[in-house]
């Protein structure tokens, strides 16, 4: 193997390591020897490939960003109708039902974590929020040219993100099933809003 494409192998073992401590763990929790142990990467040679925790935690959202982005271009080539996109979207949590009951949505949780006292990484947390924000927006464009998008997807976030987080206090598999069928319920009226009009 090149020896730059070993240096690429081993620095996207850190990233994906380092990905689920923040989940898993948090950002103030996780330490350098956490990032080592899970990556199977001697802590020494870490600091070749980032000096902070706060490098790591930027290269960990630009890896989670690079990766939305490539699944959303996908659903937008793969699934037909803005409905339908915005009810993938709404899956997401009972895709990955363990992990949100355990320990609720990755980024809402880290962003609630980093906004305590740590306003500067909030920053860089958010910017996944943001292509979220973005792409639902379009997708609340195009199935309702007349209505106001950016409500919508506001609305959608905070019953999704309220989702997330009442799943990982209580437990509970049917509460994210009710609320999934819910949200999706909404999504069919306004598609049929539209349509009616």
């Amino acid at each position: 193997m090149a020896a730059r494409e070993k240096t690429e192998t081993i620095r996207r073992q850190i990233l994906q390591a380092s990905d689920n401590l923040l989940y898993h763990k948090g950002f103030n929790q996780m330490s350098f020897s956490d990032i080592a142990d899970a990556s199977s990467v001697p802590r020494g040679n870490l600091y070749y490939y980032f000096k902070t925790k706060e490098e790591v935690l930027a290269a960990v959202i630009d890896h989670r960003l690079s990766n939305m982005k490539n699944m959303l271009r996908e659903w937008e080539a793969t699934i037909d109708s803005p409905l339908d996109r915005l009810k993938r979207y709404v899956g997401i949590p009972l895709n990955e039902l363990d992990n949100v009951m355990r320990y609720g949505c990755p980024m809402g949780s880290l962003n609630s974590e980093l906004g305590k006292t740590q306003s500067d990484l909030k920053k860089i947390s958010k910017m996944q929020f943001d292509v979220f924000m973005f792409w639902l927006q379009n997708q609340f464009r195009l199935l309702q040219p007349d209505g106001d998008a950016k409500t919508l997807t506001m609305h959608l976030l905070v019953r999704t993100q309220g989702l997330a987080l009442m799943a990982s206090i209580y437990g509970d598999r049917n509460l994210v099933k009710w609320e999934v069928e819910s949200i999706n319920a909404w999504l069919d009226s306004l598609s049929h809003s539209v349509i009616s009009a």
